[in-house]
């Protein structure tokens, strides 16, 4: 279909569709793409792929990017993701009590238990006698 065939509507619909920015151009976008890729990234990379590999696969599909950007945005990525692992786990750990306290409770419960047992028997041997 040619331009000619267009209506008004149609010629101005192509016009903003031709000036759309590529979304790869826009800031931000390639590292919200390793973002959103990360899993398969490491997965990538645990079979024995490297950066350039992957780098090249992405720049085939049309957006650009080097080995270089795309390991430092995975690595910056995976760096978030440790720390907040961490942050959550003090969380965790500051909310929810140790179980070591727990433990010492039912040893000492336990050893006064047996106490009391021995200090009866004691008992009854020197009421007998």
């Amino acid at each position: 279909m040619n331009q000619s065939e267009l209506s008004p509507i149609e010629k101005a619909i192509a016009k903003k569709i031709d000036k759309t920015k590529n979304k790869a151009n826009q800031p931000g976008y390639l590292r919200k793409l390793v973002a959103k890729l990360h899993l398969k990234i490491e997965s990538a990379l645990a079979r024995g792929c490297e950066y350039d590999d992957l780098a090249q696969s992405i720049t085939e599909t049309g957006v650009k990017i080097s080995a270089a950007t795309l390991k430092q945005y995975h690595t910056e990525y995976r760096r978030q993701l440790d720390k907040e692992a961490g942050e959550i786990s003090e969380t965790v750990d500051s909310v929810l009590p140790s179980e070591k306290p727990e433990e010492n409770k039912a040893e000492v419960l336990v050893s006064s238990s047996q106490t009391d047992v021995k200090q009866s028997a004691i008992d009854k041997l020197f009421a007998q006698k």
